[in-house]
This record gives C-alpha cells, structure tokens and sequence, in this order.
C-alpha cells in the first residue's frame, strides 16, 4: 500500500515534519522518499502473492486451452459425421462413386510416388 500510495503518504510524511521542524522554527519546503525497504516477510509475501496470481493466470489458460481442444474435437467430429452421411447419400444416390473415389485414390498415391522419387534423387 506505501508503494501504491506514495504521494498521500509523502504528503502526510511532509505536513508531520513541517510541523514539527515549526515548533523548531524550521520551513520544510520539500520532503522526498527517496530509500523503501520492506521487512523480509513482507517481500516474501509480495513474492508469494506474485506467485499465487502468475499460478492462477496459467490455470486459467490451460482450463481454456482443454475447453477450445474440447471444442475443436466437438467441430471435427460434427463434420466428419456429416461427411460420413454425404458420403453415404452419394452412394445410394450414384454406385459408381466408390469407382471415382478408387480412382482419385490412385491418382494421389501416383503424384505422392513420382514427387517421392523426384525428392530421392
């Protein structure tokens, strides 16, 4: 909170010590913080808090990791399903479709064999 708040509190630090150097017959026209220094269990558990939230943050993004994988799986799925159907809906509608499907299988395996052996040599 000193850190956050260091003008209120370097105003506070100035208005007590002006006050008191008048009782000295001194004019304080400016204080500065210049040196903070916490004890070691307060920078621990700023450490620790830090910590605590950086753990947090890496939670929340594998839980949205998991739920966007969970998703994709969902939208593959649907669509494989659909294919599956349009695949089958074709079939009934036209039997010479597994002949076309056979044949642009060949015509991959043949383009994958001939850039497989232009990439051997």
């Amino acid at each position: 909170q000193l850190i956050t708040m260091r003008e209120v509190v370097s105003k506070d630090i100035r208005r007590i010590l002006a006050e008191r150097a008048r009782y000295f017959n001194i004019v304080l026209e400016d204080v500065s913080i210049t040196n903070l220094t916490f004890s070691k269990e307060y920078t621990a558990a700023v450490e620790a808090k830090q910590v605590a939230q950086q753990e947090a943050e890496r939670a929340k993004f594998i839980v949205d990791r998991a739920t966007q994988d969970k998703q994709s799986a969902i939208v593959r799925a649907q669509g494989e399903a659909q294919s599956a159907r349009l695949i089958g809906q074709a079939i009934q509608q036209n039997p010479a479709f597994i002949t076309l499907r056979k044949i642009e299988v060949r015509r991959r395996r043949r383009r994958y064999n001939v850039m497989r052996y232009v990439m051997c040599m």
